[in-house]
């Protein structure tokens, strides 16, 4: 793999992780956990995004405000804080909860907090690193992922590679360059400054717009990192890593630099939630109430969802929801042909990461294209009446199933 220099880590054995730096990133990650706080924020639309009213108010407490000049910008025009948030919900310290303008909350999820204040400068660095470059996805904010390691990898080391190793200039209003042509790019960008990785100049944005970049460096310690980094990528990616970790996978490579990094964030495993299901499950007006058993699964529940609307059962389906951490969770049928990420008849649930008030979707027929909307409305104690899927309440008639019986 190419590099933009050479790199002997000189500059990592030397590279001392403070608040101060290198880079801003622990301080500005601090200011996003203190903004969410306890209480948790009201948030933004199905993925959750931070509260576009208080975006401004946000910017102005990191430690290099951007002052964007927009009428109405949005949590991408903020590259910084977009990549921050990136990192709250890849390493689940934070969390949504509900959805829509009434209910939707992302909230600081006290267990992993309190694992998070357990570590020191340097181990929360890494983390954060590794929350970016190994866990984070575009899903995550509405986008969509691209190549290895959900598309963030990729971006990253284009941009890295993109630059000359004389750095970038930026002349006038001119087209920064064809690296910075997405938000994802600037977003990418943003996380490289944050970490110290690139050095980057800006001047004043004029209205209209966001972050005006004038200059891209490379730094030195910024090259050792990311090479070593890209390395441990390949290897995961050509399974020649010895296992996959949520985080630390990479601390046996830069251990020897950096001997400070001793523990790593750790993740609260998947809880049952035992109870009685109830689901409101709609096909634009028609919907019907079904309750289900925690114990059962989604296989059980896929075909009382096709019994309640009758149709006939012939086809394949999926379900499409969130892990905790807002990416994407794709269940598929228990004939599916392509590799599935988990099958329905594999999924409990009470397994399911939904709380009261969140929806998921259930597609099927993917040549018909039915897509229902799945919303969780409660969860009652277990009970011993709800032994199978059971319709509670029906709205309005289903739908024909083919073209050819309308």
């Amino acid at each position: 793999m190419s590099t933009p220099r050479s790199t002997s880590s000189d500059h990592l054995g030397s590279q001392v992780i403070d608040e101060s730096g290198p880079g801003t990133v622990l301080r500005d990650f601090e200011t996003l956990l203190e903004f969410v706080g306890l209480e948790g924020v009201r948030s933004t639309g199905k993925y959750h995004l931070l509260p576009l009213n208080r975006l401004f108010e946000l910017d102005e407490r990191l430690t290099h405000p951007l002052r964007p000049r927009l009428q109405r910008p949005k949590q991408q025009s903020f590259p910084h804080i977009n990549g921050l948030y990136l990192m709250l919900r890849a390493t689940q310290l934070g969390v949504a909860q509900g959805g829509g303008k009434k209910t939707g909350k992302l909230l600081l999820e006290p267990a992993v907090l309190k694992c998070w204040r357990s570590l020191n400068a340097t181990e929360r660095y890494f983390t954060l690193l590794e929350a970016w470059l190994r866990h984070a996805s575009w899903e995550m904010v509405g986008g969509r992922d691209r190549g290895w390691m959900r598309g963030l990898s990729l971006q990253a080391r284009e941009l890295w590679q993109g630059v000359p190793a004389k750095g970038l200039w930026v002349k006038g209003d001119g087209p920064t360059s064809y690296l910075l042509s997405s938000v994802e790019s600037f977003c990418t960008l943003a996380l490289l400054e944050l970490f110290g990785l690139f050095a980057v100049q800006r001047e004043e944005p004029t209205s209209g717009e966001s972050w005006r970049v004038t200059a891209i460096e490379h730094t030195a310690f910024g090259d050792e990192l990311l090479t070593l980094a890209f390395e441990e990528i390949q290897r995961e990616l050509f399974g020649e890593a010895a296992d996959f970790p949520a985080f630390g996978a990479w601390q046996p490579r830069f251990q020897q630099y950096f001997p400070e990094w001793r523990s790593n964030l750790e993740l609260p495993e998947p809880e049952f939630r035992d109870g009685d299901y109830f689901f409101k499950v709609s096909l634009g007006d028609v919907w019907r109430r079904i309750a289900i058993s925690a114990k059962s699964d989604l296989e059980e529940f896929a075909q009382s969802i096709i019994r309640a609307f009758e149709f006939d059962g012939d086809h394949l389906y999926r379900f499409d929801l969130r892990h905790r951490d807002g990416s994407r969770l794709a269940v598929d049928h228990p004939h599916a042909e392509d590799a599935a990420e988990i099958y329905a008849d594999e999924f409990s649930i009470g397994f399911l990461p939904l709380a009261e008030h969140e929806t998921m979707e259930f597609l099927y027929d993917y040549g018909e294209n039915w897509r229902f909307a799945v919303k969780l409305e409660k969860v009652d104690p277990p009970s011993d009446t709800i032994n199978e899927p059971t319709i509670v309440e029906s709205h309005g008639a289903p739908p024909p199933e083919y073209d050819f019986e309308r």
